[in-house]
Formats: structure tokens, C-alpha cells, sequence
């Protein structure tokens, strides 16, 4: 759909282009007589003929393409102008820009939540199955039981910083961990 829209809005764009081209051509073939009498200079005394000869010749020193192009470019927004005319199109236009760029954020940002809850809850999980003395049968056996307790220090980190890890982790996990670098802080957590 999108590509059949983009395809469309292509061959609409080339056509005001190629239809802006052909009219500043014709305007500028229909003025050919004009210009041999301007160069003649037969009717130089009359204010208004010396006028339109230099507003011509002005016109004439645009090159054609550029010409056509500022000219599909008016239509365009003229055509734009005519259609949302009214207050509530144009609002209906503003929602529609607006919730068809915040709809994939907000999916994103829903995934990333989602993925960090998770991996929250398997966090626990995890942490909670490793703390227990039942699955360890060899300590049984002779009667010693140890247990190990990380005292390095960690970094404090500020509310934006574990945020920014959180959200570097997420997005690892969103896209494989391929391309998303990380400081060498960030590492160190």
C-alpha cells in the first residue's frame, strides 16, 4: 500500500512538473513576436511597451526548468490551499500527521516496556532459585554450606543513567544486540 501511494505521489508530482514545463514553453514561443519587436525597438517611446519589454526579457532570463518547477510547486500549494480550505480538514490533518508518526513510537516504546518487564520478572526468578540451599546436594554431604557475596563496589548511577542502561538493554534485546554501542561505563554495570 505504502509503495503503491509513493508511486502515486511520484507520477502526480512528475505530471504538475511536466505540465508547468509545457506551459512556461508555449508562453515562451507565444512571446517570440513580441520580443523581435522589442529588439526592433519601434514603439520605444511608449512607457508601457518599454515596460512589458523589460518584464519579458526578465522572464526570460529564469532558465526554463527552474521556471517550471516554481511554477508546479504554486499549483501544488495552491491545490493544497483549495482542499483542506476549512478548519476542521486542516485538523483532520494535524491528527493525522500526528498519529501517523507517534503510532510506531508508541509500539516501540510499548515493546521496550514490555521486554523490560519481563526480563525484570526473570531477574527475580532467577535471583530466587539462586539463593536456595535446596538444590545444592554436594554441600549437603559434608555438612558445609558457603555463600558468595559480591562486595565490589558499583557505581552509583542517577535516575537518567539507569534509564539510559535499561533502555540500551532493551533495545539490544530488540534487535539481537547487533549495532547498538555502548560506553565503556555502561559496560562496567
Amino acid at each position: 500500500m505504502g509503495a503503491a501511494l509513493t508511486l502515486l505521489t511520484f507520477a502526480r508530482a512528475t505530471c504538475s512538473l511536466v505540465e508547468s514545463y509545457s506551459a512556461v514553453f508555449a508562453e515562451r514561443h507565444a512571446d517570440v513576436k513580441l520580443m523581435d519587436l522589442c529588439d526592433s525597438g519601434e514603439a520605444s517611446d511608449a512607457p508601457d511597451f518599454r515596460a512589458l519589454c523589460l518584464r519579458k526579457r526578465s522572464e526570460r532570463a529564469a532558465p526554463i526548468v527552474l521556471k517550471a518547477l516554481t511554477r508546479a510547486v504554486v499549483v501544488a500549494f495552491t491545490e493544497f490551499c483549495e482542499v483542506f480550505s476549512s478548519p476542521s480538514r486542516v485538523v483532520l490533518l494535524v491528527l493525522f500527521s500526528i498519529t501517523g508518526m507517534a503510532a510506531p513510537v508508541l509500539k516501540l516504546l510499548c515493546k521496550l516496556f514490555m521486554q523490560n518487564l519481563k526480563s525484570r520478572s526473570q531477574r527475580r526468578k532467577g535471583a530466587k532459585y539462586a539463593t536456595s540451599d535446596s538444590e545444592s546436594d554436594s554441600d549437603d554431604e559434608h555438612g558445609k554450606h558457603f555463600q558468595i557475596v559480591d562486595m565490589s563496589a558499583r557505581p552509583a548511577y542517577g535516575t537518567r543513567q539507569r534509564m539510559e542502561l535499561q533502555l540500551r538493554r532493551s533495545l539490544r534485546r530488540v534487535t539481537g544486540g547487533a549495532g547498538v554501542g555502548t560506553p565503556a561505563i555502561l559496560e562496567d554495570y
